[in-house]
């Protein structure tokens, strides 16, 4: 058979489910059909958002990859950006790398 039955209940003390409720019962179309149409309404709009936050995310990727290339500063931005937590190595090479930075800065 090629057409299944689906039962809903609405829990009309929750709002999402009062408003649900509220929708169907004044739509203008079957319920089924307007079931139909939020599904398939709401899973478009989800994998159209994923598919943009994929996209975004490697424009992202691209933007700060080519603007590293071009950087005048050589990567001295991230020496103004807030660091994150560093095992006392990894300070150790970022205080070394400092100095270095100040003293070619001094130069000038």
């Amino acid at each position: 058979m090629s057409i299944k039955n689906v039962k809903i209940r609405f829990n009309l003390d929750k709002e999402n489910d009062r408003k649900a409720y509220e929708y169907l019962h004044s739509a203008e179309k079957s319920y089924s059909k307007a079931v139909i149409s939020a599904i398939c309404g709401f899973m478009e709009l989800s994998e159209r958002t994923a598919n943009e936050d994929t996209f975004l995310d490697r424009v992202i990727a691209t933007i700060r990859e080519e603007t590293a290339k071009i950087n005048p500063l050589g990567g001295l931005l991230q020496f103004v950006q807030t660091p994150s937590a560093q095992t006392p190595s990894e300070q150790e090479n970022s205080a070394e790398t400092e100095e270095v930075v100040l003293d070619f800065l001094d130069s000038f």
